[in-house]
């Protein structure tokens, strides 16, 4: 790609602790050299710890996060963004709760938004997100606004399909909720996290 151009890769790798059943060792390493060439990464939690070669735990400090983001971004991406992340604070127990937690290497900044659970698990709903959070940031948002925007609409989407009835592996309902990515974020639950 041109200097304009932004390279992001979306490492599907695993999910839930574990490696994809057609994952080998070999394409681990295959896709850690791919993100390496990346501008922007969207690794899920078990994904983080795949490309690293370091233990899944599932809960993690802010500090475990920051220093995984962190190393993570010194492989190659200038931002990584860090999906499904259950993050363990004050010794308080998110429970099925998750955050995004958002590294950028220029600024030494983080940014987490934490994502209500609801009781359902959508095929795509990874692919979505890539996907807005990629759209926003080429027509100009900043990554908080581009990351409000994505995390915004999943959620919506996932709103939108749960308690429709509809089998969970057709995914979410798309085409109900595209309108809304016209619409100015109009609020902003993307913060700074505090501290190192």
């Amino acid at each position: 790609g041109g200097p304009d151009c932004i390279v992001m890769v979306d490492p599907v790798m695993g999910d839930e602790g574990h490696p994809y059943g057609t994952y080998t060792p070999e394409m681990c390493e295959r896709m850690a050299e791919l993100t390496a060439k990346a501008d922007i990464i969207t690794p899920n939690i078990t994904e983080v710890a795949l490309l690293l070669d370091e233990p899944f735990t599932p809960r993690i400090s802010p500090e475990e996060i920051k220093g995984r983001l962190r190393r993570l971004s010194a492989m190659g991406p200038q931002t990584v963004v860090a999906t499904s992340v259950p993050l363990l604070e004050g010794g308080r127990d998110p429970g099925q709760n998750t955050s995004v937690i958002a590294y950028e290497r220029d600024e030494d900044r983080f940014w987490r938004i934490d994502c209500a659970y609801i009781p359902a698990h959508y095929p795509g709903t990874g692919d979505t997100f890539s996907s807005v959070l990629t759209g926003s940031l080429i027509q100009g948002d900043s990554l908080s606004i581009a990351l409000d925007r994505a995390v915004q609409f999943v959620a919506l989407g996932i709103r939108a399909t749960f308690g429709q009835g509809l089998p969970s592996r057709e995914g979410i309902l798309l085409e109900r909720i595209l309108g809304s990515l016209f619409a100015p974020v109009s609020t902003c639950k993307c913060r700074i996290m505090d501290g190192d």
